[in-house]
């Protein structure tokens, strides 16, 4: 067996969405020419997993736009094996597959994602559709077509991206959320009472401060009753209400497991030598606040792929992985962007910025020290570049404000230091 001094001669990659295909591209550039495996259990090429509840899901997109790799998996030589991991053994570096043979790997990388939750009905079955991959998001576009009243349960992206393009087909929408305002959770009640705003101008019955009492089946659709004793109807039913961690698998390995698997900076999991975790499904050390964080968004898992690629071929100059967080979400038409962590503790100040296009932004302040935490722009995306790229800088927020007015009121360039 190779020691984790050597290049290893097969890694294996449990998981190809974007976290795994990004993996296994970065391998083979950084000169890998081992045997490279993906234990995947979704047949076909990889596929990108945000445009599902976007362009996918309103028909503006084929399946074939979403693939990820150039060429698809045979162009990286590597082995694709329609299967689910369902233990690991990490003193023999061996993982066992739903269908019986048990793999062997030098390094394991695992980007096994999140399971989206379901609602459960009344009889304790699970009920409406999730989003989390492509034929889950082809069921809700079939039953779109039908035309019925649309309820979409839970107050972050998904419900309102799924109420979003319901929306812009025509239909009736209703959001349910426990919470004061949508997207709260992500955003704050600042920035997500103004995107709330924006659903109710179209015509989205918001209602807040919910609760489900009970979901009886009707048919293909579902009857929900809230506390109070209002029922209402909903021919398609979609839950957005948050996600697990795929990590079942792991239990009795060794590996540590939190709220995913734990890794260091350097996306190395804990509890076994030559096992790297990275994406959706890792809780990893952000050197920049110095605590973990288990982060769902596409860019993340992208930029960390890069770095358990060359922690894998060069384990004798290992680099550490810092977090610039940046993610998106398209609505009404509208690409809303945010760069940081928008932290709910943070002061937030929702803008207009003066220029021959208003700019509406939003800036969030933490600590005491007035440093821009996060920023989020909505239908600016020359903003968000510029914001991206001072964010490292650890600006304040009015060095922030500063350069991006005058970008806003028509200044060619914005300074990057």
């Amino acid at each position: 067996m190779p020691t984790l001094t050597a290049p290893p001669m097969r890694v294996v990659i449990v998981g190809g969405s974007v976290a795994g295909a990004r993996t296994a591209q970065a391998l083979r550039a950084d000169g890998f020419s081992g045997e490279l495996i993906v234990i995947e259990p979704e047949a076909g090429e990889a596929y990108d997993r945000p445009p599902l509840s976007k362009e996918y899901l309103t028909g503006t997109w084929s399946r074939a736009q979403l693939d990820l790799i150039p060429g698809g998996w045979a162009s990286l030589d590597a082995t694709v094996i329609p299967a689910h991991a369902t233990g690991l053994n990490v003193q023999e570096r061996r993982i066992t597959l739903s269908d019986g043979p048990v793999i062997g790997y030098d390094a394991l990388v695992i980007a096994t994602g999140l399971s989206p939750r379901r609602l459960v009905a009344d009889d304790g079955e699970p009920i409406g559709h999730v989003i989390g991959t492509a034929s889950d998001a082809d069921a809700l576009r079939d039953q779109l077509r039908e035309g019925e009243h649309v309820v979409a349960v839970g107050g972050g992206f998904i419900a309102a991206e799924a109420a979003s393009v319901a929306r812009e087909l025509g239909l009736p929408v209703t959001i349910i959320d426990r919470r004061g305002t949508l997207l709260e959770r992500s955003l704050g009640a600042v920035v997500g009472a103004h995107i709330a705003a924006t659903h109710r101008d179209r015509g989205v019955d918001l209602r807040t401060h919910a609760r489900i009492t009970s979901i009886t089946r009707d048919g293909s659709g579902a009857v929900i009753t809230l506390e109070g004793g209002e029922r209402i109807h909903a021919g398609a039913l979609v839950a957005g209400i948050g996600s697990e961690p795929n990590t079942a698998w792991l239990q009795g390995s060794g590996i540590r497991v939190d709220v995913g698997v734990i890794t260091d900076a350097r996306c190395r999991a804990f509890g076994a030598a030559g096992v790297y975790a990275l994406g959706d499904v890792a809780h990893f050390y952000d050197v920049h606040s110095a605590k973990p964080r288990r982060v769902g968004h596409w860019t993340h898992a992208a930029d960390q792929a890069t770095v358990v690629a060359h922690n894998i071929l060069h384990p004798q100059d290992p680099i550490g992985y810092r977090e610039a967080p940046y993610f998106w979400s398209d609505q009404f038409g509208e690409k809303i962007q945010v760069a940081g962590h928008p932290e709910p503790d943070a002061h937030v100040d929702l803008l207009t910025l003066d220029g021959p296009t208003p700019r509406r932004i939003a800036i969030y302040t933490h600590g005491d020290d007035d440093g821009c935490g996060a920023v989020v722009t909505f239908g600016w995306p020359r903003g968000m570049v510029a914001v991206r790229r001072l964010m490292p800088l650890e600006p304040t927020t009015a060095e922030m404000l500063s350069e991006l007015e005058k970008l806003a009121a028509g200044a060619r360039t914005v300074a990057a230091g």
